[in-house]
């Protein structure tokens, strides 16, 4: 039997002073990461703590700061195969480690219906995060109106048009690398050329369609572009359908993704076009499925991780008062990867 005598009493804050021979509040200073104590006290701080294992009550801490070391990650999704997607995971994984490493819980919640919007609004209206990372939100949606007034920091993950949501931003250069892709398709001799859009409510994909529209210059044509209701590969597989009558004068096919390009090669393989001999094609995103394609798939690469990590960063900086401007945007660069589709 364990008696309370033989329970030895947990060590405080205030046994971690006395034997550093600081004060109280230096101690407390310490613990909160204050700059308001010297090397001096930290070193004898630190050796107490280490001598009388004192354990800090996180918890009890982030009451007082009223904090709740808790980060979420909203996800505007149409369709749920975009949370499978590469691009998305990787980013949701990059987040994650760096706001894990800084001791924060990162929760992931889906906005996929009205219903599930109402209840994120009426969670981010109850500051129950200390701060939030917008992932794939719509430019028109009442969601992004959520955070107007939340005073906690946040951060988007892709440009925004709407100038009245004042959240920086990490994203990638988009707009430049679906306008390099559309050039290396021209340089190929591609010129009759039809781009495959993602879904309109998408920021990205209208800065991709900007891209191809750049390249092309007073050659582009309306009648060129196919718009697609999401990313997924059904849509690819639409827009050949669409297309099926202008085959024989197509000869290339740029889409905003990797999932939509594959759903092109493979209507395409179905109507008996051979790529890219009779029509090349390219994608978006260097998917893990780029290359399990065949042809293999020419595709721009993004760092869909390094996009993660840079959102979780750029939000940290914000939680630990650092000043970022409201319409800051960082971008990633791209890169062409060239393979056999193009």
């Amino acid at each position: 039997m364990v008696t309370v005598a033989a329970v030895s009493k947990r060590p405080t804050i205030r046994d971690v002073a006395k034997l550093a021979g600081v004060s109280y509040g230096t101690v407390s200073r310490y613990l909160n990461g204050s700059d308001h104590v010297s090397e001096r006290s930290a070193t004898r701080i630190a050796a107490a703590i280490e001598q009388t294992q004192y354990a800090p009550n996180n918890a009890a801490r982030s009451l007082a700061q009223q904090r709740t070391l808790t980060v979420a990650l909203i996800i505007q999704v149409e369709s749920n195969e975009t949370i499978v997607q590469n691009s998305v995971s990787e980013a949701m994984a990059g987040a994650n480690l760096v706001l894990g490493d800084a001791g924060y819980q990162m929760l992931t919640l889906i906005a996929n219906s009205e219903a599930s919007t109402r209840r994120i609004t009426q969670l981010v209206n109850s500051d129950f995060a200390d701060g939030y990372l917008l992932f794939s939100m719509s430019e028109d949606d009442s969601l992004g109106n959520a955070f107007l007034h939340t005073g906690k920091p946040v951060v988007r993950s892709e440009i925004s048009d709407r100038g009245d949501l004042p959240y920086p931003a990490v994203d990638f250069a988009n707009r430049e690398g679906q306008r390099d892709v559309t050039r290396y398709m021209l340089d190929k001799g591609r010129s009759r050329l039809v781009y495959v859009c993602g879904p309109g409510y998408s920021p990205t994909s209208l800065n991709r369609l900007e891209g191809f529209k750049d390249a092309l210059g007073e050659r582009f044509d309306e009648r060129q572009v196919y718009y697609a209701d999401d990313w997924e590969t059904y849509s690819g597989e639409m827009a050949a359908v669409e297309y099926q009558h202008m085959l024989g004068k197509i000869d290339g096919f740029v889409c905003a993704n990797d999932s939509i390009a594959i759903g092109v090669l493979n209507q395409l393989t179905r109507f008996g076009y051979r790529v890219p001999d009779d029509i090349a094609v390219t994608g978006f995103d260097d998917s893990p499925f780029a290359v399990m394609t065949n042809p293999k798939l020419t595709t721009v690469r993004q760092d869909s991780k390094a996009h993660g990590q840079s959102m979780g960063e750029l939000l940290l900086d914000m939680l630990r008062g650092e000043t970022v401007d409201a319409h800051y945007v960082k971008l990633l660069p791209t890169q062409i990867v060239e393979r056999q589709s193009a």
